[in-house]
């Protein structure tokens, strides 16, 4: 059973990474081609996540990103022997 749990564990946390790279391609696109030639899909997926943004407080995206690499570095600290 917990053979189950972790492979089911793995792939949503695949779903996730999928997901996240298909929002940052989307955004990179409408970056580099111009919100007119990126096309429907990227456009919106772009403006939905630049809404998203804005939307946030400043402090927010900030202080995840500072826990996250908190997190990145303790992690790797405590695995080296």
């Amino acid at each position: 059973m917990p053979d189950i749990i972790a492979h089911i564990r793995k792939a949503g946390w695949l779903a996730v990474e999928v997901g996240l790279l298909l929002v940052i391609l989307c955004v990179l696109l409408n970056i580099i081609l111009g919100p007119a030639s990126s096309g429907d899909f990227v456009a919106a997926v772009a403006m939905n996540a630049n809404t998203f943004l804005q939307g946030l407080p400043a402090g927010t995206v900030v202080g995840l990103v500072l826990i996250f690499l908190t997190y990145m570095m303790v992690t790797r600290r405590g695995a080296t022997p």
